[in-house]
């Protein structure tokens, strides 16, 4: 019979929480750029800065909250690897 074998290194998965939570907090903080509009000298294109900068804002709201979603998922597959791997160890060692 062969033997499997899984390994997860649940310490990668929490570095990528991390790292996810600093991009989130960065799509969060950041400019929507409306207020450079006028920067462009142009009626026109400033108008064209306003309007994609407003999508881009609601854009990059939901790419925040997706990216946080994302690493909460990373955390609770690190939180439940680690969890099964103690109860497999617990149960080897006979303290159910």
């Amino acid at each position: 019979m062969a033997r499997s074998s899984l390994t997860v290194d649940t310490g990668d998965l929490r570095s990528l929480f991390t790292t996810l939570g600093e991009v989130k907090t960065a799509f969060e903080a950041g400019s929507d750029g409306i207020d450079d509009a006028d920067a462009c000298g142009h009626a026109g294109l400033a108008q064209r800065v306003r309007s994609f900068a407003a999508g881009w804002d609601d854009s990059r709201r939901q790419l925040a909250e997706a990216i946080g979603d994302l690493g909460a998922s990373a955390l609770g597959i690190a939180d439940g690897f680690d969890a099964a791997d103690a109860d497999l160890a617990a149960s080897l060692a006979g303290e159910d």
